[in-house]
């Protein structure tokens, strides 16, 4: 299909659907749903949503598992004008109730399974259904006489808020317009040929940006978008088996995922026969997993993509067909839509261009130390090191501070602590992180309890379950009289660091 003028994502669901209706859009599992369909469900969800009161600009939190009817709801929130808010049903009901909270969500689209904020959220209304309903949504829409267009909006209206890990304790949300995900998404159908013929993986929970790639390439390109059950995105044989089964020809997620593909889950050479991209982002991937990768899909385009939530991806470095490993490899150079550059005092990289996030929701404070102005340019501090090596690359060297990723989830420390403080028998806490050979990102609490402070292992966990997602609960829990402190009376990490490892 020739590319649209539009920068308006739903616009390009209608668009494919009109010009493919049958051609598949979505299969889960057993399921297919085609572009007309997909685009009726769209809309029939767009006109409910005006119903209730949902317009412009409105947030609308979707606490829903990754299915078709997830999908359909985020093109519906965004046909009715609205910023879809992604939010994983099993959070803690706490940090469910916090973002939804900071969002200010003029509603909450949930299924009956995903009753999780049922007790907590009673104040906002609700659009439930139960999996696989999208026909009684429609005949509501259809009673209702509202057609397939969208609410007119812009390309520079927020279409999604993606609420990241925060230093504070609080989850903070990250604001991408229309036009910052459509040129990250443009570029990449451009640059990996993406085609009505292709079969896009979607591996990646929707709260996550690497979705973008998957949901809105299907949508800009008429391919098929191939949703990955949750349930199999950690288990490196399942996962294998269901990509080749489902012949996959584009394949994005962050390293650790590919790492125990290559690793546990059989991934060789003629694994997939129809493999013709793998990206990978989000974290760093080791050198002898690329090298490992390469010699799995020798006929496939490797690349590794980098960029924090906030301006999505910004580099890309195509991995040679004979990498040799050692280290990992570049981030590379930048997109053409992305403007970087670095700090020559700290080496931090500023990355800015058109997929530079609008700024962070109801974060005044945070966005003055977020963004830099530099020779007339808007720059987002990324915090990541680099440095440029001799054939022009950039290259990751580390963070700048206490932020770690872990399959692919930014971490804040800062944020675990928080969180940890809030049971009443801890009296001081520090949480520190390395990257483990073979474990990789292991994250170490040390617990201060007092000389008679009386705290299990199973409490401890127990409590951090209940105020934080799964992969931020700390590997190992070390009890300690007192946290080591320097002479300025603050912790020291590079301490307790050296403890962990030992």
């Amino acid at each position: 299909m020739p590319e649209p003028e539009t920068a308006l994502l739903h616009e390009w669901l209608l668009r494919a659907a009109a010009a493919t209706p049958g051609a598949i859009a979505l299969e889960e599992e057993d399921r297919a749903t085609s572009f007309q369909e997909l685009a009726a469900s769209a809309s029939a969800i767009a006109a409910t949503l005006r119903a209730r009161g949902v317009g412009p600009g409105d947030r609308v939190a979707l606490v829903l598992p990754k299915t078709t009817e997830a999908v359909a709801a985020v093109f519906g929130c965004l046909l009715a004008g609205a910023v879809y808010v992604p939010i994983h049903p099993r959070w803690p009901a706490d940090r469910i109730a916090t973002v939804v909270e900071d969002c200010g969500a003029r509603l909450i689209f949930e299924v009956v399974e995903g009753g999780v904020a049922q007790a907590l959220l009673l104040a906002v209304p609700r659009l439930v259904s139960a999996p696989g309903s999208q026909a009684s949504v429609g005949r509501s829409a259809d009673a209702a006489g509202n057609g397939p267009e969208g609410t007119p909006c812009a390309t520079e209206d927020a279409a999604v808020i993606l609420f990241t890990s925060g230093s504070t304790g609080r989850p903070k949300g990250v604001v991408l317009s229309h036009r910052a995900v459509a040129a990250f998404v443009r570029w990449s159908a451009a640059e990996f040929g993406i085609a009505p013929a292709d079969r896009i993986a979607c591996p990646s929970p929707l709260g996550f940006d690497l979705s973008t790639f998957d949901l809105f390439n299907m949508a800009l390109t008429g391919a098929t978008c191939v949703l990955v059950p949750e349930n199999i995105a950690w288990m490196p044989r399942f996962l294998v088996r269901y990509a080749a089964e489902k012949r996959v020809t584009v394949w994005y997620s962050v390293p650790s995922i590919l790492g125990r593909m290559l690793r546990d889950g059989g991934m060789r050479a003629g694994t997939f026969a129809d493999l013709r991209v793998v990206l990978f982002a989000g974290e760093v991937m080791p050198g002898s997993d690329v090298a490992l990768l390469t010699a799995a899909v020798p006929g496939a385009v490797c690349a590794n993509l980098y960029g924090p939530t906030e301006t999505n991806v910004v580099t890309f470095y195509r991995v040679p067909a004979d990498f040799a490993g050692g280290a990992p490899p570049p981030i590379g150079r930048a997109c053409p839509y992305a403007e970087v550059a670095v700090d020559p005092a700290t080496g931090e990289l500023l990355a800015g261009g058109e997929s530079l996030m609008s700024g962070y929701w109801n974060r005044p404070d945070e966005n003055v130390r977020a963004f830099v102005n530099r020779d007339g340019s808007l720059y987002y501090r990324t915090g990541d090191r680099v440095h440029e090596d001799p054939s022009g690359n950039l290259v990751f060297a580390g963070r700048l501070d206490r932020q770690v990723k872990r399959r692919g989830y930014r971490i804040e420390l800062g944020e675990i602590e928080a969180a940890l403080a809030g049971h009443p028998a801890i009296l001081e806490v520090g949480v520190v992180a390395f990257d483990h050979a073979e474990k990789g990102v292991l994250i170490t609490a040390f617990v201060g309890t007092g000389p008679s402070g009386r705290l299990s292992l199973v409490e401890v966990k127990g409590h951090c379950a209940a105020a934080l997602p799964a992969y931020m609960v700390p590997d190992r829990v070390l009890f300690v009289e007192t946290v080591p402190r320097g002479t300025r009376g603050k912790i020291d990490y590079s301490a307790l660091e050296k403890l962990a490892r030992e």
